[in-house]
C-alpha cells in the first residue's frame, strides 16, 4: 500500500485514552481510513497530512500494519503535515525500494510509573489485585535482536532498525559480529530478545557502567509480532534462560526479592505495598546486588521494573500497560520524594512543572536515545524533539493534577532542554 497524502474529515478524543486522538482522514480515489495518533502532532479538520496506508513499509524499515490501540483500530499512521493535494502518492518519498528485505521495529514500551497504571485501570473502572516481581533496571540504552524462521537477524535500538553503518553506542556492530550464533537461535516463528545494552561508555553514574566491556542484558523475549502474528511475551528468567546458548556478552536480568500483591481496590494496603517498594529502589540505589554479586563491582543502582507475575506466555500488549518503573532519587526523570508514589506530583506553576520534568537524568537519557551521546548542533532538534515528547507522554497525570495543559507548557520545557544542551556545548 502507498504513502499518500489525505484530509482530516472529524477529529476525535479517544475514548480509552487521554493521550490518543483518532482521525477520519479522506481523499480522491481512497476509502476513509481511520487512523489513531498520539499527541506529538496534533492535527484538525481541513490539515492535509502525509499518510502511510497499512502494509506500507518506510525507509527506516517500520511495516505499517492494522493495529488496536485501546480498542480502537488503527489502519494506518499519520507522519505529519504537507502542502500537497488530497490524493497525491508520495510513496518515493517515503517507503523502501525492496519491501520484500525490509524489518519491521518490534518496539518495546516505555514503561511507566506505578500512579500512570493506577490512573489507566481507573479509567477502565478496574481495581484488580496483582502480584509483582521486581528485575533490577540496568542503566544502558534499549536494545533488540530480533531473529527469523529462516536464520535472518536484525539489531533494533528502542526506535529503529540500526547496522554497523547506522549504530546505537556500537550494538548493532556487536550483532554482527554475533550473527551465527542469534541465527542459531531460529525457531519456528519470529523472536525479539528486549534488553538493555550496557557497560564501558554507555552511562556514567551506575555500578553497571564500571564493568569492563559492554554486554547485553535480556529482560524479555517475544514470539510473533511479525507480518501479523500474534505477539506473546516470556519474562520468567528461567524460560528465557533455556532458549538462549551460554555467551560470554549476554546475561538474563534475574527476578529480585520476593513476590508482592498491589491490591488496586484498598488505598491503604496499595500505599502499604508502596512504601515496601520504595525501600527496594533506596537499597538498590546505594548498591547495585547483581552487579556486585555477577562482576564484584560496587556501586549505584538504577532502580526497579515491576512485572505481573506469570508462569506462561502473556499477551504482550495487555501486559505491557501494567509494568511499572521506580528508579532510585539520581535517576528520576521527575523530580519526586518518592521512588513510587500513588499520586502524581502538583505543580504550582509552569516554571514548577518544568523543574519537575526536565531534570539532568531526563536530559541525559535524551543525549543517549537521540544524539548517540553526543553534544552537536546539528542534533539539537532531535534532541528537543525527544525530551518534549517524553514528557507530553509520561506528564497526563501531572498535568490534569495541576489543572495546566500541554499547550501552557510546552513553550517552556522546549526553552529549557534547548538551554541545557547549548550550555553543554558551550563548556570547555
Amino acid at each position: 500500500m502507498p504513502v499518500i497524502v489525505m484530509e482530516v474529515k472529524l477529529v476525535e478524543q479517544h475514548p480509552n485514552a487521554d493521550t490518543l486522538r483518532i482521525y477520519s482522514m479522506a481523499a480522491p480515489g481512497y476509502e476513509d481510513v481511520q487512523i489513531i495518533a498520539n499527541l506529538e502532532n496534533i492535527y484538525e479538520v481541513g490539515d492535509r497530512v502525509v499518510v502511510a496506508l497499512a502494509n506500507s513499509v518506510l525507509k527506516d524499515g517500520t511495516k505499517i500494519k492494522p493495529t488496536k490501540l485501546r480498542g480502537m483500530q488503527s489502519l494506518g499512521m499519520a507522519i505529519g503535515k504537507t502542502s500537497d493535494p488530497p490524493g497525491r502518492d508520495l510513496s518515493h518519498l517515503y517507503c523502501q525500494k525492496k519491501v520484500a528485505e525490509a524489518v519491521e521495529l518490534q518496539k518495546w514500551p516505555s514503561i511507566e510509573l506505578l500512579h500512570n497504571v493506577r490512573r489507566s485501570l481507573d479509567l477502565l473502572g478496574e481495581t484488580p489485585k496483582i502480584t509483582y516481581r521486581a528485575k533490577i533496571k540496568l542503566d544502558g540504552t534499549n536494545g533488540g535482536v530480533q531473529i527469523f524462521p529462516d536464520g535472518r537477524v536484525a539489531a533494533q535500538s528502542r526506535t529503529q532498525i540500526i547496522t554497523p553503518e547506522n549504530d546505537n553506542m556500537g550494538f548493532a556492530g556487536w550483532v554482527e559480529q554475533n550473527v551465527e550464533f542469534f541465527a542459531n537461535m531460529a525457531r519456528k516463528e519470529h523472536v525479539t530478545l528486549f534488553g538493555e545494552w550496557c557497560g564501558k561508555g554507555i552511562q556514567k553514574r551506575t555500578a553497571i557502567s564500571q564493568i569492563d566491556r559492554k554486554i547485553f542484558l535480556v529482560f524479555a523475549i517475544q514470539y510473533g509480532g511479525w507480518d501479523g502474528q500474534y505477539a506473546k511475551l516470556e519474562v520468567n528468567p528461567e524460560a528465557i534462560r533455556a532458549l538462549i546458548p551460554e555467551h560470554a556478552d549476554i546475561f538474563v536480568i534475574p527476578f529480585y526479592g520476593e513476590s508482592i500483591v498491589l491490591d488496586f481496590g484498598d488505598r491503604h494496603r496499595l500505599q502499604e505495598a508502596v512504601e515496601i517498594l520504595d525501600r527496594m529502589v533506596e537499597e538498590i540505589e546505594k548498591q547495585d546486588p547483581w552487579v556486585k554479586e555477577t562482576f564484584d563491582i560496587e556501586g549505584l543502582g538504577e532502580g526497579l521494573v515491576m512485572y505481573p507475575e506469570t508462569t506462561t506466555l502473556v499477551e504482550r500488549f495487555s501486559y505491557s500497560e501494567l509494568l511499572f518503573k521506580g528508579k532510585g532519587e539520581k535517576h528520576r526523570v521527575v523530580k519526586s520524594k518518592k521512588s513510587v508514589k500513588i499520586d502524581p506530583e502538583l505543580a504550582e506553576s509552569i516554571d514548577e512543572f518544568v523543574s519537575l520534568f526536565v531534570t539532568v537524568p531526563r536530559l541525559e537519557q535524551g543525549v543517549t536515545e537521540a544524539c548517540d551521546g553526543e553534544f552537536d548542533m546539528k542534533k539539537i532538534g532531535g534532541f528537543i524533539k525527544w525530551i518534549v515528547t517524553d514528557v507530553q507522554k509520561e506528564a497526563v497525570s501531572e498535568l490534569e493534577s495541576s489543572q495546566l495543559t500541554w499547550k501552557d507548557v510546552n513553550k517552556a520545557v522546549m526553552n529549557a532542554a534547548r538551554e541545557w544542551y547549548r550550555a553543554k556545548i558551550m563548556l570547555p
